[in-house]
């Protein structure tokens, strides 16, 4: 017994077996921290390639949201982007594996996998569960029009997948073109108010289609294209006008009855001709002013909202204190200085680039309701030449010199009106519109007014720049982001 209680107070050995046990302790630690050690890296590498796939997926939509900008036909749909869908695999490619060219590191340019790559698709709005995405009725029996590979509603689902080594991202956004209202006319007078005042015996309102195909600035260069329908010389709203108690049309029919020189300046369809509308219904005088249902204000109100609303759009503000105005040159130029005659804050002075046939912009002007009607929101002076849609809201819009414009001049707002003056040059290929929102505008105050002793006066129908116009990036907008 005495042997036994020896050997179990005996300590020798204790402190290895204790050693042992803590270097077994320290050892896990040690492999735990260099397993984290080696695990962190991957997972900060995993992070930084997620984060450029994301951006090569949003490189992706930006590039794809250009290629739908430009891509459109008669109709100005997207379904040219919509070819080669099937049922089984709606979407359509529209890049395939990019890659983004001019990628730097260290000064050396460097592609393939140290870049990434993209790849964009897009598929037409077609499915049952689109609705809830878009807004808009899915599938042909509720928008005509619309399938698999034929868009009608000018809306489409786009996504983009950015792949960076084995990291990858997609994202999906609905992609809308604004649809330009109706402009049935060379002049449309679509507002509550169409009071016309010419007092100009020669002038020209076509409302023919007109084209040209090379060297656009020169007026010569555009001529008829027979294969499009006319449109009216001026159009109008239908009804009666609240506060003269005639029909619009009559009213401005009123302007140029009675008068053969005024009469036959005035060019287009032929009101007479039963669903005619094409060359063989042309006429001049009063069958070509015609009251359109096409032409209505609240349509042409809901498209001023949009593109007053669209993010890129920049709105100029001019007040009755500080007015603005546009300079050209002796020789018209797209390159204007706008001013507004005001010093200090208030002030302005700068050039401002009007648009050309190949890169239009949308140029928009907003001055103040004044129900005296004597507000001249923009007033454009000497030489100036523009392609776009120029917007002039809640103001006149007076022409005192050279004025040339592809595409639409809008006026629209409150005691407004567009102003043809005594030595000013007018050349519009497109569309004027005179958008009078007020009921109550005093009399002798006309929504378009034509100056007898102005220079020349001339605005033609072309669907070349309408469509121009409805591809301007202003008229699309991206929306319901979403990444997946």
């Amino acid at each position: 017994m005495g042997m036994w209680r020896t050997r179990l107070n005996n300590e020798q050995g204790v402190a290895i077996v204790l050693a042992v046990m803590v270097l077994l302790v320290l050892t896990g630690v040690l492999l735990a921290f260099l397993s984290v050690s080696a695990l962190e890296p991957q997972i900060s590498r995993n992070v930084a390639d997620t984060a450029r796939a994301r951006y090569l997926a949003e490189a992706g939509i930006e590039i794809g949201f250009n290629l739908l900008v430009n891509t459109g036909d008669s109709t100005q749909s997207f379904t040219p982007a919509l070819v080669g869908a099937t049922s089984g695999n709606p979407w359509v490619t529209l890049v395939n594996n990019a890659t983004l060219a001019g990628v730097t590191t260290g000064g050396a340019t460097a592609e393939g996998a140290f870049a990434g790559n993209y790849t964009v698709v897009v598929r037409n709005d077609y499915q049952a569960g689109d609705s809830s995405m878009t807004g808009q009725p899915a599938g042909a029996s509720a928008t005509p029009g619309e399938t698999l590979t034929a868009d009608s509603n000018k809306v489409v689902i786009m996504r983009a997948t950015g792949t960076f080594r084995g990291a990858t991202k997609t994202i999906e956004v609905v992609v809308r073109r604004a649809s330009l209202p109706p402009f049935p006319g060379a002049v449309n007078l679509p507002g509550l108010q169409d009071d016309t005042f010419i007092n100009k015996d020669t002038f020209d309102i076509d409302g023919r289609d007109y084209r040209c195909t090379s060297n656009c600035d020169t007026a010569s260069n555009w001529t008829v294209n027979s294969s499009n329908a006319n449109k009216w010389g001026i159009a109008t709203q239908p009804g009666t006008q609240t506060n003269v108690g005639v029909g619009y049309e009559s009213n401005a029919e009123g302007s140029v009855t009675g008068n053969a020189t005024k009469l036959a300046s005035i060019k287009g369809r032929d009101e007479t001709v039963s669903g005619g509308g094409g060359p063989s219904s042309f006429t001049t005088g009063l069958n070509t002013i015609n009251a359109d249902s096409q032409l209505s204000p609240n349509n042409m109100q809901a498209y001023i909202e949009s593109i007053r609303n669209y993010s890129g759009t920049t709105v100029l503000q001019s007040t009755q204190a500080c007015p603005m105005q546009l300079t050209g040159t002796s020789t018209p130029t797209n390159n204007v200085t706008v001013s507004n005659g005001c010093t200090g804050a208030a002030g302005v002075n700068r050039s401002l680039d009007l648009g050309t046939r190949s890169n239009p912009k949308l140029v928009y002007f907003r001055g103040d309701t004044d129900p005296s009607s004597a507000f001249t929101g923009l007033q454009l002076n000497s030489g100036i030449k523009g392609a776009g849609i120029l917007v002039v809201e809640d103001g006149d819009l007076k022409n005192l010199g050279d004025f040339t414009w592809d595409g639409v001049v809008l006026v629209t707002g409150n005691y407004v009106g567009a102003g043809f003056m005594s030595g000013s040059t007018t050349n519009i290929r497109g569309a004027l519109v005179a958008f009078e929102r007020q009921v109550g505008e005093a009399a002798g105050y006309f929504e378009f007014y034509l100056h007898g002793s102005a220079n020349s006066f001339s605005t033609r129908a072309s669907k070349q720049n309408i469509d121009m116009v409805q591809m301007m990036r202003g008229n699309h907008t991206m929306t319901n982001w979403r990444e997946l």
